[in-house]
């Protein structure tokens, strides 16, 4: 006999049948039951809202209701206890009724005897075991999928998105009826995509591949993918993993150029001290040489050196200044405001190459602290360069400010000539440039300015179509609204 009772509810509004049904469960001495009767339908709706039993049984006829009437309400209430229907002979259509609203089982009440509830409550109990387990397993993975950080989807072997989580659409900015209209292969960004699908769909494991994914508004995201093939019944379907690395790829760019920068910075303050002193001893020559002249057409030389001095110490200076932390004063100011000026002090050069400019700002202005000085010349050079990229008379300038997750970001996008995937990746360092005339500081200093507002930059571009420049402000705390 079994230590712990097991609770069975009856539910028959004929005391007689409750007594002949009562009788077969004593038979059952090897089981140790606890029987409680209920008699009428509303007494068993009210036992079901708290589904406090280990075992239900119920008749089908319970006065102007029905047992499955009764099995509609344990599955309003979400009973996951085993159920046993009692019908009269020759009641199929009920009985697979029953089984269809989650009855465990039926038996035809007058063939009732010891034997058949015995075999009916044994393989209820071991059928709503299994259920429970697979339903707390589908619990379980369920939550694992719609919580995970990582974009988790099924597609069919063409691609074709048939299920995905919430990261989904946040790393792809689709919402989830046109994601449901895509496939995979049109998110991904690459040459090699189909190959790679293709080594997919040939039952290969695909493990940790870097790509890159197009989200609904242009913007490359490097992603890590992973995918595999699986079969369900006689269909088979891909699975896959997309993890979003843009952030952590953007923060290694980061500390590249800070080190780069920092060894630089050392190796610029060197020559500016060899180079500043004999300028300054040539320049001083220069001057009392010209003091001691009388001869005007003589001094026009002496000049020139002068002049020349001059220039060589201004560049000096900005070396200097491009490879030393900007220091800032921070004040919250509005951004939309600010970029209206960078436009307005960037007018002459875009009237010049008859440029189009679209504001594209956040409905609500934003408010973040802010150096105005500094900041302005970081823009302005993001600006400078769109602009001098862009075919004269075709070219479009699109300014646009968004909430972005946890960050405010401004976009300089321009449809120019785009950069190469080799300079990509030098962008940003000191010095280099891919302009006939240019230093290289530009970007260099508007990434130091940048990250002295606590920011980031990101760059995304394709030769003879354009490049998209992302500047990202963190907004741990809540935004200022004007």
């Amino acid at each position: 006999m079994q230590d712990k009772p097991i609770s069975v509810l009856l539910v028959d509004d004929d005391e007689d049948d409750y007594l002949l049904t009562s009788a077969c469960f004593k038979d059952l001495y090897q089981w140790n039951f606890q029987l409680t009767w209920c008699p009428t339908y509303q007494e068993a709706v009210e036992c079901l809202r708290t589904c406090r039993h280990d075992l239900y049984v119920f008749d089908f006829l319970l006065g102007d209701r029905t047992g499955i009437d009764l099995l509609a309400e344990a599955l309003k209430n979400e009973c996951e206890e085993p159920i046993i229907l009692l019908t009269g002979r020759g009641d199929e259509k009920v009985a697979v009724e029953a089984l269809r609203l989650g009855a465990a089982d039926y038996l035809i009440k007058s063939e009732l005897e010891p034997t058949s509830l015995e075999r009916s409550i044994r393989y209820s109990l071991e059928r709503t075991k299994v259920l429970k387990a697979l339903r707390q397993s589908e619990r379980r993975y369920k939550r694992i999928f719609e919580e995970s950080m990582d974009m988790l989807f099924i597609s069919d072997l063409s691609g074709k998105i048939l299920d995905f989580n919430q990261a989904a659409l946040q790393l792809t900015d689709y919402k989830a009826s046109d994601l449901k209209s895509k496939t995979i292969l049109e998110l991904l960004d690459g040459p090699d995509v189909p190959s790679v699908w293709n080594y997919i769909q040939e039952g290969n494991n695909l493990q940790d591949r870097e790509v890159r994914l197009i989200t609904k508004e242009g913007e490359k995201k490097y992603c890590i993918f992973s995918a595999s093939v699986e079969s369900d019944m006689d269909s088979k379907y891909i699975q896959g993993r997309l993890h979003d690395i843009t952030s952590r790829m953007q923060s290694e760019r980061e500390r590249l150029f800070s080190e780069r920068l920092a060894v630089t910075s050392r190796l610029v303050r060197m020559l500016a001290h060899e180079i500043r002193n004999p300028l300054t001893n040539v320049n001083l020559s220069a001057e009392q040489l010209e003091s001691e002249l009388e001869d005007e057409d003589q001094k026009f030389y002496t000049q020139i050196i002068k002049r020349n001095c001059s220039r060589i110490n201004d560049l000096i200076t900005q070396l200097l200044q491009s490879s030393r932390p900007t220091e800032i004063t921070l004040i919250p100011q509005s951004l939309n405001q600010l970029l209206d000026e960078v436009l307005a002090a960037s007018n002459d050069r875009i009237q010049l190459k008859r440029i189009k400019v679209s504001r594209e700002y956040e409905n609500d202005d934003l408010v973040i602290p802010l150096d105005s000085t500094t900041l302005q010349i970081a823009f302005i050079n993001l600006i400078t360069n769109a602009i001098e990229a862009m075919e004269e008379g075709k070219g479009i300038l699109r300014v646009i400010t968004r909430k972005y997750d946890q960050d405010i970001q401004v976009l300089i996008v321009d449809n120019g000539s785009g950069i190469s995937e080799e300079n990509m990746r030098k962008v940003f360092e000191p010095y280099f440039t891919g302009k006939k005339t240019g230093m290289g500081i530009g970007l260099a200093t508007t990434l130091n300015i940048v990250q002295s507002h606590k920011g980031r930059v990101d760059v995304q571009s394709e030769e003879g179509t354009g490049t998209i420049f992302t500047v990202s402000f963190s907004i741990k705390e809540p935004v200022l609204e004007v």
